[in-house]
């Protein structure tokens, strides 16, 4: 990989990095950063990304698709469903512990890929998902209470969510542009509907978030989705995914950092030593699937 290509890649896992905090602070509050502001309710804060995602994309929703029952369940699955339970996910548990647990889409892909794809997985592949799955369950439990935290449950959710939708993708025959343009014209209806029947004053909540807010909906729609993804694709089309598919777990380490610093997350052992067993396999499980799938079937990350 050349060196500006490996610069435009660290950018990108950056920006998916960076996202978690940019997330966290809008979802929570940030009373530091705005006086009185205490968090945009998570269904209202992503209707609003899919809503203009879909906007700004709009002109990319043509061609029509030929299967849009697969697209309507990947757009559902990788936009509405990953997103309600990411948000509730970041609103309720750290920024740092919700980066790695995330991460077990890629796991839960291959395990998809199994039932419904029929692919062999051999035991490197299996060793690294059991790696992948024991460290992020020692992120999730609390030992002390033997309970599991709400928020980081809704975290595994929104990664299976991203795991369905990816086996759905693997059917589309779409760019990134377009396919993301449908997923924000698709997701964002049943997300409005959520808001409406579960949350209230939402306008105002966010309103109070004054630049932070539309700071942080620019920021996820423009760098993270169109930069992000857009640079992504652009990197897959041009080298194996066996290379580009480990590199990506930059983002959930940066992210994983940046939410101590910025945030003062605590570092405890079981982030630690839960968080590296779990990159660990899902570095193993990339770089495996990487070679038996290929490029088309997306990593899971907070999109």
């Amino acid at each position: 990989m050349s060196l500006r290509h490996f610069a435009l890649l660290f950018g990108v896992c950056l920006v998916w990095g960076l996202n978690f905090v940019v997330a966290k602070w809008s979802l929570s509050g940030t009373p530091v950063l705005v006086e009185g502001f205490e968090g945009s309710p998570p269904f209202f804060f992503a209707f609003l990304r899919f809503f203009l995602l879909y906007a700004v994309l709009g002109p990319w929703l043509r061609p029509v698709p030929r299967h849009m029952g697969v697209v309507i369940g990947a757009a559902l699955t990788m936009g509405a469903i990953q997103f309600a339970l990411l948000f509730i996910g970041l609103r309720y548990a750290s920024p740092s512990a919700i980066a790695i647990v995330v991460q077990l889409a890629v796991p839960f892909t291959t395990v998809l890929s199994i039932i419904f794809l029929k692919e062999r997985v051999r035991w490197i592949r299996g060793s690294g998902m059991a790696i992948a799955f024991a460290g992020a369950a020692l992120v999730v439990l609390k030992p002390a209470e033997f309970s599991f935290t709400a928020g980081l449950l809704a975290g595994v959710g929104a990664a299976f969510a991203a795991a369905a939708g990816s086996i759905l993708v693997k059917k589309a025959d779409m760019s990134a542009m377009s396919l993301q343009a449908w997923i924000g014209l698709i997701s964002w209806p049943p997300l409005l509907a959520m808001t409406l029947l579960f949350e209230r004053d939402q306008i105002a909540a966010s309103l109070d978030g004054g630049w932070l807010f539309v700071g942080s909906l620019a920021f996820t729609v423009l760098l993270v989705n169109i930069f992000g993804h857009g640079s992504f694709y652009y990197l897959l089309r041009r080298y194996d995914a066996s290379l580009i598919a480990p590199l990506t777990l930059m983002g959930p380490l940066i992210g994983v950092i940046l939410g101590v610093v910025l945030l003062g997350d605590p570092v405890t052992w079981q982030l630690i030593v839960g968080g590296v067993l779990a990159l660990a396999g899902v570095g193993v499980v990339a770089a495996r699937r990487a070679k038996t799938v290929g490029p088309t079937t997306p990593m899971g990350r907070p999109r």
